[in-house]
């Protein structure tokens, strides 16, 4: 996507991210490109229709992030990718904020969020499984265990900007927001998954949190 059309998707994911999707209109977002809104009109003809054409997008995104082909072996794989979650709700902070409003008013976006939730959780519960089986992490001792340390694992994610804003701090700390996700696991590592997270993540943990004091 070229031109006009990527302008106009870029900024209207700027002022969704920085207004909230309810108060962005089409006139604010022509504005903000210093086109004519009957020109922003030519290219996405309502305000439903440029969130269809961003939702392609953001599920793309995702879609990369939840391949099947992605494998974690070790611990600093599923590191790296809490760092990829971390960015994609950056990006597009409002499709994580605005929830509500779009189940209430863009069904067919919710069905797509719908889709992806399922997808996580089912990433992270075979990679905890992956994890038990290699003696990283501890075998479960519930039925469903596993499952619901998925799913809070996810919540965490998926509503770590809203907890912040709640809270009145900040959204842009990568290493708060890996530490409370990691606090899920670290109860059920085993002797050797301690080992490993002490040696590699843990460090990292504490690079980033100087990153963002300095």
């Amino acid at each position: 996507m070229k031109g006009t059309k990527k302008k106009i998707l870029d900024a209207a994911i700027f002022l969704f991210n920085k207004n909230g999707l309810p108060n962005v209109k089409l006139q604010h977002i022509a504005d903000y490109c210093e086109i004519s809104v009957g020109n922003l009109a030519y290219h996405y003809r309502t305000k439903d229709v440029l969130l269809k054409s961003i939702d392609q997008v953001i599920q793309d995104d995702i879609n990369s992030l939840l391949s099947n082909t992605k494998t974690f072996p070790y611990l600093i794989d599923f590191d790296n990718q809490l760092s990829n979650y971390f960015h994609s709700i950056n990006k597009y902070a409002f499709y994580f904020l605005d929830v509500l409003e779009l189940e209430r008013c863009y069904p067919e976006l919710q069905e797509h969020r719908v889709q992806s939730i399922s997808r996580m959780i089912a990433q992270i519960y075979t990679w905890i499984e992956l994890n038990v089986k290699n003696e990283i992490i501890k075998p479960k001792l519930s039925d469903n265990q596993y499952q619901i340390t998925s799913r809070l694992i996810w919540m965490t994610i998926s509503f770590w900007m809203t907890q912040q804003k709640v809270l009145g701090k900040k959204v842009s700390d990568e290493g708060l927001f890996k530490e409370e996700i990691w606090n899920h696991l670290l109860p059920i590592l085993t002797e050797n998954g301690l080992l490993e997270y002490e040696a590699i993540i843990f460090p990292q943990l504490s690079n980033l949190k100087n990153l963002l004091s300095n």
